[in-house]
This record gives structure tokens, sequence and C-alpha cells, in this order.
């Protein structure tokens, strides 16, 4: 049963909402997932490990709608967890080329099943086509707010 506080925050504005989703969700799943040796950056992992094309700084920026300042930062976290290696593009230097180390690979299965559970954990009561509504709804939400002119705001969800 949901309580009454959290009746109101759905009267909140949207993004309120969506804000604390995202900080217990993200919290769950770094503690569900701390045992393979980092705390965040799961769904840069799971870019680099599933991209259809070489993989860069800049296609991660665009997959993950991360600035560049962000990207470099959450590339240093990886490097220096040992997770990702980042090579200069020999027909390019100004480019990057991103890959999972041996051991970053070796988590990516952790990873991609803690997901898989914490998405079945947050969507625990939901038919399977309410799911694919809510999927549905989120696309939708993403397309509608797309091209909205916008101030540049950084959201932190710190540990």
């Amino acid at each position: 049963m949901i309580s009454e506080k959290d009746k109101q925050l759905c009267e909140q504005p949207l993004g309120r909402a969506m804000v604390v989703i995202t900080k217990n969700y993200w919290g769950a799943l770094s503690k569900n997932l701390e045992h393979l040796g980092i705390d965040r950056h799961f769904t840069t992992m799971v870019a680099i490990d599933t991209a259809k094309e070489r993989c860069t700084q800049q296609y991660l920026c665009d997959v993950l709608k991360i600035d560049k300042v962000g990207m470099v930062r959450v590339m240093d976290y990886l490097v220096e967890k040992g997770m990702i290696t980042k090579v200069v593009n020999p027909n390019d230097r100004r480019e990057h080329i991103v890959q999972l180390t041996a051991k970053g690979k070796k988590i990516m299965p952790g990873i991609h099943e803690g997901i898989k559970e914490m998405n079945n954990i947050a969507l625990k009561g939901l038919s399977k086509v309410e799911r694919e509504v809510f999927k549905g709804c989120i696309e939708k939400i993403i397309l509608n707010l797309a091209n909205l002119p916008v101030n540049e705001i950084d959201i932190k969800v710190k540990k």
C-alpha cells in the first residue's frame, strides 16, 4: 500500500517522482552489485559491452546523453578500477576507442543479471502488457521532451 506522502509525490512535477525513483533504483542496484568491484557507471559498461559499432567516448556521450566532461570522469573511474582501456585512434588522434578489459568482461554477466533483477523488482506486480505499456510511455515522454529548449542541469546521485 502506497503511503500518503508517496501519493503526494505523485502530484508533484513528473521529474520529481522520477528523481526519487532514480535515487532508489541506483542506490539498490549499487548495493546489489558492489561485490563486482565497482559501485556505479553500470550503464556505461553495458553500453560498451553491447555497442554495435566501434565504441568511442563520443559514441558513449551520444548514447548515454552525458556531456564530454562528465564522460571523462566516468572513463577515469572505470580505467582506475581496471574495467576499461582507452586507446587513441591511430587514424584520428582526437578520438579514443574504449574497450572492456578482461576484468571488465568478466563482471559483465553479473551486471546484466543485476540490472535484470532490479528491473523485475521495480516492475513487480505489473503484467507483461503493463510493462510494455510502461515502456511505450517512457519512450513517448523521452520523445515529447527531446527537442524542448532547456537550461543545462546536472543531476548527481551520490553514494
